[in-house]
């Protein structure tokens, strides 16, 4: 038989999976070391707030971990709502059932939230301290050329501006940068390759763009005989790579 002891209170279901899409796993931490302690889950109560630390940071480690740090926001999301989901139908689905029949109390909707906006802020603290101190937060450089002005954006820390002029020119010579339609390239260097995000629209997904766009990284290769060129199709965002040319 459970019974909640110092008028302790519980998170329900709705409550942990929205209060985990506010504040993240240190919610999802919080959230659980209270439900699990009021159901008298000493064990899993002392685990719940480490575990959601530890979440953190990988999903932290993740921005800093080539390919991992190209994984779209959504299946971090979708694996904190999957893990919190997971957690609470395996331990504490039917102990809340049998608790709330003897008029266990549940924290509301406010605390709930309030809490929710804590971790959240809790976790942006470490997120800004990060990109700042390696430069996140600094404006791209950004290199034009030619009539239509074409942009190629770049990190000066990362890559020198006559590194990004002979790329502008082998794309030139290559005949991307035309003077029919304006293009945006992201360039960075990668040990010796160059990286070179270029921004489409759906029709890159065909295989016929897919096979020009390989003839495009063939011709701008030749310009460079000691590096290697890496072209990735983007949509809209670099997190929206639809293919790697190598």
């Amino acid at each position: 038989m459970i019974e909640a002891t110092n008028n302790e209170r519980i998170y329900t279901e709705r409550k942990i999976l929205t209060g985990v899409l506010l504040g993240g796993p240190l919610a999802g931490g919080y959230y659980f070391w209270r439900t699990f302690k009021t159901l008298g889950l000493s064990r899993q109560a002392k685990i719940a707030p480490i575990a959601g630390v530890v979440l953190l940071v990988l999903i932290y480690s993740t921005a800093f971990i080539p390919p991992l740090d190209r994984i779209p926001n959504f299946v971090s999301y979708g694996l904190q709502i999957g893990l919190t989901y997971g957690i609470y139908r395996g331990f504490v689905a039917e102990r809340v059932v049998s608790y709330l029949q003897r008029d266990g109390r549940v924290f509301s909707w406010g605390n709930t939230l309030l809490v929710g906006a804590i971790c959240l802020v809790l976790t942006l603290i470490p997120a800004v301290a990060i990109f700042y101190s390696i430069g996140g937060f600094q404006s791209p450089s950004v290199r034009y050329y030619g009539s239509l002005r074409h942009e190629i954006q770049y990190d000066s820390s990362n890559i020198t501006p006559a590194e990004i002029d002979s790329i502008a020119k082998a794309l030139t010579k290559a005949g991307f940068f035309d003077t029919e339609q304006q293009k945006t390239v992201d360039a960075a260097k990668d040990g010796d390759r160059y990286v070179l995000n270029l921004y489409c629209n759906e029709s890159a997904r065909d295989p016929e763009f897919i096979s020009i766009a390989k003839g495009l990284r063939d011709e701008v290769q030749k310009a460079f005989p000691n590096n290697q060129i890496v072209i990735d199709l983007v949509i809209g965002t670099p997190d929206t790579r639809i293919a790697r040319l190598e």
